[in-house]
């Protein structure tokens, strides 16, 4: 009988600020987790920002970055702390979530992870942040950095590079990347496994009708807290 090698599954992702629960539902596929911070950084993308829902409506949150070249790596931006905008989060969270059900638990982490990122850049702030969250959901993978593995290559060549240096057999996509790798055609090519994963939508309550979806995860923890979260991102 020939042995095979167990199930070593890599999802690679872009670090996101307060990223969605489909964020989650795909790490929860994982076996190791990529931070894909060694790409170019984009202006108004999920990246530094992401929406939380208010009384009046969803409400962007958007971390200043300080100035830099157009094609300045993810993990070479830093952070603009001459502004204030941990306390406006901060007070953004509150004035929206404080009376949901689970905002002194929510509150808590938050104020605590924003205050612990204070050194370093962006993705250390977000690929940090998200790595606790995803910890205190029970989901741990491997945590990697891609710009720690030096992996050549761009777009799906640069994929299937990373899924070699952390030694994955199997890669799992978002559906969003469909497109642009069955175009690239190199996992086909290479005979490595890779399939797509939809985001599973599953309402909770949000204190207001109707359902709006695809809010930063402190939505879902705010109103159903971290044991909620959980059946949220493993169905």
């Amino acid at each position: 009988m020939i042995a095979t090698s167990p199930p070593r599954t890599a999802v690679i992702m872009q670090p996101t600020y307060l990223p969605y629960l489909g964020y989650f539902q795909l790490m929860a596929a994982a076996s190791v987790f990529v931070c894909l911070d060694d790409v170019q950084f984009a202006r108004r993308s999920w990246q530094s920002r992401n929406r939380i829902l208010t009384t009046q409506g969803e409400l962007m949150l958007t971390v200043p970055v300080k100035k830099h070249d157009r094609d300045t790596p993810i993990h070479a931006i830093q952070i603009d702390d001459s502004q204030p905008w941990r306390d406006k989060h901060l007070a953004a969270i509150r004035h929206a979530y404080g009376k949901r059900p689970f905002f002194a638990e929510g509150f808590a982490f938050m104020t605590r992870q924003l205050d612990r990122e204070r050194d370093g850049g962006l993705a250390q702030l977000t690929c940090g942040l998200t790595q606790a969250a995803a910890a205190q959901l029970g989901i741990t993978p491997a945590f990697v950095r891609a710009s720690d593995l030096k992996a050549p290559g761009a777009r799906s060549e640069h994929l299937l590079a990373i899924c070699r240096a952390v030694e994955a057999n199997e890669y799992v996509s978002p559906v969003g990347s469909t497109g642009y790798m069955e175009e690239d055609g190199v996992f086909q090519a290479a005979g490595f496994p890779a399939r797509f994963q939809p985001f599973r939508l599953v309402e909770y309550p949000q204190g207001r009708e109707p359902f709006t979806p695809y809010m930063g995860f402190v939505d879902a923890l705010m109103n159903v807290g971290w044991e909620g979260m959980r059946g949220l991102v493993r169905v």
